[in-house]
């Protein structure tokens, strides 16, 4: 990105970050490459309607029931969730199960990021597969007279510690807007792992502690597709508590 204003990017570490920043002037990023925002980006590209993000298994089964015809989807402990339609493999997600269909979804981490942003006036859902029409839908927002004071990234994390694989997304976020950011230094050392990991990000998110345990259960399938760059152009946004499709960007 070359001339105009700066844009200040903040990145969280984790879900649960001891200190949310300001958010209603923020446009918030959620990422959880393994692997919650990777299978809503599929969900939605397969045809899924909407996907309504639910803290516990508890609070999903509650809303299914005021929505006829909805799905249950998600983990706990990377794990499918007895009683639940789909787990959180974004290869359950096929358009045969999810076309039309609302997902009623909760994850470990992903989806308590995105009720932790619930104060950002626009959250988007970001991963490996959608990350290009990611960076241009962040470059038109602020191109000019921008409403934002700025993007905060958070990094879903794992369990509310550091995790590679988001921080690498991050990384490859912040790299592709070019040299108008200014970083915390969390974004800073993001940038600074992605472009010394590139050529290897699929290794680097095998040798992670999520990815090691993805590949105890043995989904190393997942693990290489969410870990492939810009094959989605979906922009997934929270709208009315509700995630959908923005743009095919």
């Amino acid at each position: 990105m070359d001339g105009g204003n700066h844009i200040q990017i903040e990145v969280l570490p984790s879900a649960g970050s001891p200190r949310i920043p300001y958010l209603e002037d923020k446009l918030v990023i959620v990422i959880d490459v393994l692997r919650a925002t990777s299978t809503m980006v599929t969900a939605l590209a397969n045809g899924c309607q909407a996907i309504i993000p639910a803290l516990t298994p508890e609070e999903a089964l509650e809303k299914r029931l005021t929505l006829p015809g909805s799905l249950l989807g998600g983990e706990r402990h990377a794990l499918p969730i007895e009683g639940f339609d789909l787990g959180n493999s974004p290869f359950d997600y096929v358009p045969e199960k999810v076309g039309g269909k609302r997902i009623v979804m909760t994850t470990t981490n992903g989806t308590r990021a995105i009720r932790d942003a619930s104060a950002a006036p626009l959250i988007w859902m970001a991963s490996f597969l959608n990350m290009q029409s990611i960076v241009l839908a962040i470059l038109r927002q602020f191109q000019t007279d921008c409403k934002f004071q700025g993007i905060v990234v958070f990094c879903a994390g794992t369990e509310e510690r550091f995790d590679l694989p988001d921080t690498l997304c991050a990384g490859m976020m912040i790299e592709a807007l070019g040299t108008n950011v200014v970083l915390n230094d969390l974004g800073e050392a993001a940038r600074i792992l992605y472009r010394s990991s590139e050529n290897q990000l699929v290794d680097m998110i095998r040798n992670s502690a999520h990815g090691q345990r993805l590949m105890s259960l043995g989904l190393e399938r997942d693990l290489v597709y969410c870990s492939t760059p810009n094959i989605l152009p979906i922009i997934p946004v929270l709208e009315e508590g509700e995630i959908v499709w923005l743009t095919k960007g």
